[in-house]
């Protein structure tokens, strides 16, 4: 059996599918990704670093908060800038809104027609008008957020080197707060929906991986978690994962110990499940299933459970901000700190950060010169980690159903639920 999907909608960026299926067997499987190669690495070189990361944000378009935020991050690091705890707290709220952004956007508009076999989405609207209502709330609340501390919802522009070129108006971050209740009657409304669905039956052993707290669900900050090592810090596990690039292609697939490896929602709750907020926690107790979860349809479950903490974390984080006095950050005190920062550098220094995309764990390195330029970097998405492990899976997935004589239509089918499963963003891969 011979398949071949030309095109697979509803992910970020464009790819197709080829496999060949013999006597049961898997002779070919691949995603045909079918973007371009966008250089943005050797854009960045020889930039300065008070740019790269507006560069950086035009990664992408869904979710350029999280790029933006872990490039000042990896900058800081080789800088050695430690900054406030009032800018920690409006980053995580600024990731926060991302999270919700792009969750709800992934999971009634992307995924949720899977379940059903709606060819329209408008059938889809018209089967859950509430639903929809709720996840179009959920992305204006979490936009809101964005916009609210980063100036706007796309590509943000106040965050800087060492906090904020502006910080939020206090009524309009109490305008957020006040929104938070119904923002959370949405959340939980969406993953009753989501754990009331028949996921496929996939179980497969893999590898996954992501940030671990133990003081919180790990969003922002925290050592890096696997199954089988101890803990390590982002710029170890960094220097782990194997980038390998494919022929004919702008992906690069990244290994980790030889192995694909997953990232993402589910590899998240996987590591961090006791960290949820209490919600959260109700609605994950309420599926009633085992972790850990190898069953790649269930990151659709993981997101659902993850917008409900993300909201409870929102409320959180606005009620600190809120009993502080913000505090304005000077722009002169901020690039004399730079300078001086600059000039200590001897030869060149490096920094290695991470934060958590909504795909899963997102990876930044730079190597800097004391007159403020990168000589080098190395950014490493959740989706080119997840890409591999995601051929892995559909090689695992097609001979069960072509031993069955599934019709060749349902298994196309399939194939392209068990893609948009992982949320993939080719755009973000092709970098």
């Amino acid at each position: 059996m011979h398949i071949k999907i030309d095109h697979i909608a509803k992910i970020e960026g464009h790819a197709g599918f080829t496999a060949d299926i013999v006597d049961g067997n898997i002779t070919k499987a691949r995603l045909d990704i079918k973007e371009g190669a966008r250089l943005l690495e050797g854009i960045l070189r020889d930039r300065s670093i008070f740019e790269v990361s507006q560069i950086t944000s035009r990664i992408c378009g869904v979710c350029p908060v999280v790029h933006s935020l872990t490039s000042l991050k990896a900058l800081e690091r080789a800088l050695k800038i430690e900054v406030s705890e009032q800018t920690i707290l409006l980053r995580k709220l600024m990731m926060m809104g991302q999270i919700l952004n792009s969750h709800a956007l992934h999971l009634f508009f992307f995924s949720l027609s899977d379940f059903f076999d709606f060819k329209d989405d408008l059938v889809l609207i018209k089967k859950y008008p509430n639903r929809t209502k709720d996840a179009l709330a959920l992305r204006e609340f979490g936009n809101k957020i964005i916009e609210n501390i980063g100036g706007r919802s796309i590509h943000p522009i106040t965050p800087t080197i060492g906090g904020f070129l502006k910080l939020p108006a206090k009524n309009k971050l109490a305008s957020l707060f006040d929104g938070c209740g119904a923002a959370l009657v949405a959340a939980k409304n969406l993953a009753k929906l989501f754990a009331g669905l028949k996921y496929q039956n996939f179980v497969r052993s893999s590898p996954y991986a992501s940030l671990h707290c133990l003081s919180e669900y790990a969003f922002y900050d925290g050592l890096v978690k696997t199954p089988s090592a101890a803990k390590v810090d982002p710029a170890e596990f960094m220097t782990i994962i194997k980038e390998h690039q494919l022929q004919n292609s702008a992906v690069k697939y990244s290994f980790y110990q030889g192995k694909p490896f997953m990232v993402g929602a589910l590899s998240r709750l996987n590591n961090n499940s006791a960290q949820l907020n209490p919600e959260a926690k109700k609605a994950l107790k309420s599926v009633k299933l085992t972790l850990p979860l190898f069953n790649p349809f269930l990151n659709i479950l993981a997101q659902a459970v993850e917008m409900i903490h993300c909201v409870e974390e929102a409320q959180k984080l606005l009620r600190q901000i809120l009993l502080r006095n913000l505090k304005v950050e000077t722009r002169a005190a901020r690039d004399e700190l730079i300078q001086a920062k600059l000039k200590a550098i001897k030869g060149t220094a490096k920094g290695i950060e991470a934060i958590e995309a909504p795909r899963g764990t997102l990876y930044y390195f730079y190597e800097i010169n004391q007159a403020g330029r990168v000589v080098n970097c190395n950014i490493i998405t959740p989706t080119a980690q997840n890409l591999a492990r995601l051929e892995k899976d559909l090689i695992e997935y097609l001979p069960p159903m072509a031993a069955k004589k599934t019709p060749k239509k349902e298994i196309e089918a399939k194939i392209k639920a068990l893609v948009r499963a992982y949320d993939p963003c080719l755009t973000c891969a092709t970098h």
